[in-house]
């Protein structure tokens, strides 16, 4: 099973819109009062698409086709890097949680897809500041160290304004629950030192899905806790001196 399986198989009917309920708000304050027309990038399921849907024109994009069966509004099938759609035809591209899953030619390619169909503004929402390795994984079969939700990198306004160097920024704000950044130090201490079983993810905050795909070989694994004091210890420091952040970064970009 390759990653595009992987992608295509998830469990499309597990998100829904009581989870981002509150995202969708300020995903519709943050919208400009000229805005008609949307194309949403990387729509998933659509659960922001299918609300934005209601009061705006929405074109989803996204390469799953089983995951563009939930979504209520003028569907393309296809990869963000290369979308089969003509130039500059949207009022906004809105892009949520996609441009951290991507590798660094597809991250590319997407940037340059959305600034060319967008006619005048695009909405981005990332992790805010995240610091993947936190989540890191060690499969059990080939020894590869990933990221579990597969985020391949971390965005922050600095490298956001980059990338979009030809947007000026209208608004940006962070929102959502606030997560406990990792010092990278401590991070790379904990990882050298201690046994993959004691990094586990999301373990300190209650989520008990372990089951995961090495990106690498596709092996499929549970991904079992097993306490380890020094692992422990390094969590506690961590824990007093690393800030926790809100999860997003909302931006808001015009054309210049």
């Amino acid at each position: 099973m390759d990653n595009k399986e992987v992608y295509e198989n998830f469990d499309w009917s597990n998100l829904k819109h009581k989870d981002l309920a509150d995202k969708i708000i300020k995903v519709f304050d943050i919208i400009p009062d000229d805005v008609n027309t949307i194309a949403d990038i990387g729509c998933g399921n659509g659960v922001i698409t299918n609300a934005l849907n209601k009061e705006y024109d929405v074109t989803a994009v996204d390469r799953s086709a089983k995951a563009l069966e939930f979504v209520n509004a003028k569907k393309v099938l296809a990869s963000a890097d290369s979308i089969p759609l003509p130039s500059y035809q949207f009022d906004m591209v809105f892009s949520s949680e996609l441009l951290e899953h991507l590798d660094d030619k597809t991250l590319a390619g997407t940037v340059e897809e959305i600034k060319r169909l967008s006619k005048k503004y695009v909405l981005i929402t990332v992790p805010n500041d995240e610091n993947p390795d936190k989540l890191q994984i060690k499969c059990k079969k080939c020894g590869y160290k990933y990221n579990r939700p597969n985020h391949l990198r971390s965005f922050n306004m600095d490298n956001i304004s980059e990338i979009f160097s030809e947007y000026k920024v209208l608004k940006s704000f962070t929102f959502g629950k606030k997560v406990r950044y990792y010092n990278p130090l401590l991070l790379n201490i904990k990882t050298s030192v201690t046994p993959s079983s004691a990094w586990v993810p999301y373990f300190w905050i209650g989520k008990s899905n372990r089951k995961t795909i090495c990106p690498s070989c596709e092996y499929e694994f549970t991904n079992n806790y097993k306490f380890n004091i020094i692992s422990s210890f390094i969590d506690t420091i961590n824990a007093v001196i690393s800030p926790k952040k809100p999860y997003w970064l909302f931006v808001l970009m015009v054309k210049r």
